[in-house]
C-alpha cells in the first residue's frame, strides 16, 4: 500500500465566515488552483493551496438561491475558463477566468460536465431513462452527440454522476452507485470498455463518491474515490486509463466523508466534504 500525506488543509464555511455554504462540486486548473462551487450562496470560490483564497465569483444570483434548491457543478479548463451545470435550469454556463459570463446554453437533462480538449465541453443528459454524451463548442453549438454507457439502477443520484476527460478526447463516466463501474468512451465513441475491481464489503455498501484524471505527470492515472456507507471508510482506488489496476490508498478522515476528488498534478489531489466545508490538498504515492 502507498502513502497519503496533507499537505494543506482549510475549511471553507470558517474561512469565509459563512453560517449556511451548499458546497457542490470542485475542479482544479493547470496551476494547481482550486475552483469550488455553492450552490446556495450562488458562488465560485478559488483557493490556492497553502495560501488561501484567491477570488470569489459571483455566477447566480441569491434570490434564484432562496427560491429553489441549487447543485452546481464545475469544471474548469486549462486556459482557466471555467463552466458550471446548473440541472434545476437544464443549462450550462461558462465564465471566463475573470468570472465574467461568456456564453449560457441549454442543456436539457444534465447531470454533469467536464471540460475536455480543443475547448471542447462534455455534458452528460439523461432522458427518458437513456444516458447521452453532448460534446459542445465553447459558445455552446452541439458539435457532436456520443453514446453513453446504460445505467445500471433505475434512478440516478445526480451528486455522484462523474465525468472526465483525457487529452485525446476519451471520457470516463461513473454513476457512482453500486456495482463498482468506471467506463471510457473514445471520442468518436467507437468503443466503450469498462472496469472496476472486487471489494471486500457487500457491494452495496460502497460506492463511488468521485473520479479525478490526473492527465499532468508522466503517466496518467484515474482516480476512484469510495465511499463505505456501514463502516465510514474511505479509500482512493488508482488505474491506468486503460483500466489496469495500480494499488489503493487509505485517505485521512473527515468529520462527515469527502465527496469530490480532483487532481492538481505531480502526485497531488485535492478533496472536498461537501457536508462539513473541509478542503484539503494530499500528497500521494502508490
Amino acid at each position: 500500500m502507498g502513502t497519503v500525506e496533507v499537505t494543506w488543509r482549510l475549511n471553507v464555511p470558517e474561512f469565509l465566515g459563512l453560517a449556511d455554504v451548499g458546497l457542490d462540486d470542485a475542479d482544479v486548473d493547470a496551476h494547481g488552483e482550486v475552483y469550488v462551487s455553492d450552490g446556495l450562496n450562488g458562488r465560485v470560490y478559488k483557493f490556492r493551496a497553502g495560501e488561501g483564497l484567491l477570488d470569489v465569483f459571483s455566477v447566480i444570483q441569491p434570490l434564484c438561491i432562496a427560491e429553489r434548491e441549487c447543485s452546481l457543478n464545475v469544471a474548469v479548463a486549462a486556459d482557466s475558463t471555467f463552466c458550471l451545470a446548473d440541472a434545476h435550469r437544464e443549462v450550462v454556463i461558462r465564465y471566463d477566468e475573470a468570472g465574467a459570463c461568456i456564453a449560457e446554453f441549454a442543456a436539457p437533462g444534465v447531470l454533469s460536465l467536464c471540460c475536455g480538449p480543443d475547448s471542447t465541453i462534455y455534458v452528460l443528459s439523461s432522458a427518458e431513462g437513456v444516458e447521452l454524451i453532448n460534446c459542445y463548442d465553447e459558445i455552446g453549438n452541439l458539435v457532436n452527440t456520443l453514446p453513453a454507457p446504460a445505467r445500471h439502477r433505475a434512478r440516478l443520484d445526480p451528486s455522484l454522476v462523474n465525468l472526465e476527460s483525457d487529452s485525446e478526447g476519451s471520457i470516463y463516466v461513473s454513476y457512482g452507485m453500486p456495482p463498482y463501474r468506471v467506463w471510457k468512451v473514445k471520442a468518436d465513441g467507437s468503443e466503450v470498455a469498462a472496469w472496476g475491481r472486487r471489494i471486500e464489503h457487500p457491494e452495496d455498501a460502497v460506492l463511488i463518491a468521485d473520479i479525478a484524471l490526473d492527465t499532468q505527470d508522466s503517466s496518467d492515472v484515474l482516480w476512484v474515490l469510495l465511499a463505505s456507507k456501514r463502516f465510514g471508510r474511505q479509500m482512493l482506488d488508482a488505474f491506468t486509463p486503460e483500466g489496469e489496476f495500480l494499488g489503493t490508498l487509505e485517505i485521512p478522515h473527515s468529520d462527515s466523508m469527502y465527496g469530490v476528488v480532483c487532481a492538481s498534478g505531480g502526485s497531488d489531489l485535492c478533496l472536498l466534504d461537501t457536508a462539513n466545508g473541509d478542503l484539503v490538498r494530499i500528497a500521494v504515492s502508490l
